[in-house]
């Protein structure tokens, strides 16, 4: 093999002396390559690896010796064991999972040190829905849109207190969709927030498994409306038996405060939802409910 110019080193070379090949010894060639431990490095960029000197990414320049072929790495730190999962490559999303929650808490945390919650605490729940757009029902109707067009919309289910509005937990969903199933997630949400005494309800989460819950997990005395359906003279299960035989009609009466809380939430803040994804619709209604209590603190402060 020729070589052009002999005082300059090649990527491959056997045995080079001080001026390249012209006075080295015949002999096989070899590669220049560098010793790296045997590491897994899942994240060199974040993480220094602590690797030796290696090969650069390019042909060699003029230079005399080797070295011309290599580049040294980071000198900052090392880190020879990298978890596979390093922290700094996932996403950041662990802490903001629960930040409706949290900025839940915040508010009641306030409410309490205002003493505007009266005790013992009265809870009702309910559910409503939202528009989809701003279109309105007379517009809709008018120009005879297709039934999907008003098919489903977004559901919010949530538990306020009768006495000052604030809403202590809000389930987001589609509807329409039957709601006693939606009791346990809202008063778990609630419970967390607030105790309540006693919880209001109408007939649509009329179910024996809410009244257990409610009455043996948290504690809460339950006025459910019966639902008189699949029964003549006795309903199934004790506590709806007992909502048959003695039912706290005076108590009961309250529960339409939950009514005025979506009356004085959609007068306020509008009932058509901006967002086009269900995603941002649900960020959308949480928010609708923060900014609801938000108010009714700064009325009351």
């Amino acid at each position: 093999m020729g070589h052009g110019n002999k005082t300059k080193n090649d990527q491959i070379a056997g045995c080079a002396g001080k001026t390249g090949l012209a006075d080295s010894q015949r002999g096989p060639a070899s590669i220049f390559t560098s010793i790296q431990p045997e590491t897994v490095h899942t994240a060199p960029i974040i993480c220094n690896s602590g690797l030796a000197a290696i090969s650069k990414d390019r042909l060699s320049r003029h230079y005399r010796d080797a070295q011309g072929l290599l580049r040294s790495t980071q000198s900052t730190g090392t880190e020879e064991d990298t978890d596979r999962k390093h922290p700094l490559l996932c996403r950041t999303t662990a802490g903001k999972k629960r930040a409706f929650e949290s900025l839940l808490t915040t508010i009641f945390t306030h409410a309490q040190a205002m003493s505007i919650l009266d005790e013992p605490v009265e809870g009702a729940i309910d559910s409503t829905g939202l528009e989809n757009n701003h279109a309105s029902r007379h517009f809709v109707k008018c120009t005879k849109r297709p039934s999907y067009f008003r098919r489903r919309w977004p559901k919010i289910t949530v538990v306020c207190d009768t006495h000052t509005h604030l809403i202590a937990g809000c389930i987001v969903t589609r509807g329409p969709s039957y709601d006693f199933g939606l009791f346990e997630p809202a008063m778990r949400q609630a419970d967390s927030q607030v105790k309540f005494s006693r919880i209001l309800a109408d007939a649509g989460y009329d179910s024996e498994t809410n009244h257990q819950f409610a009455r043996e997990v948290l504690g809460i005395e339950t006025v459910i409306a019966l639902n008189a359906r699949g029964f003549t003279s006795t309903p199934c299960g004790t506590y709806r038996a007992q909502m048959k035989d003695n039912f706290d009609k005076q108590a009961y009466n309250r529960r339409w405060q939950v009514e005025s809380v979506f009356s004085r939430n959609k007068r306020l803040l509008g009932s058509a939802l901006r967002a086009r994804k269900d995603n941002s619709r649900q960020r959308e209604c949480l928010l609708r409910i923060l900014t609801h209590n938000l108010m009714i603190i700064r009325c009351a402060a």
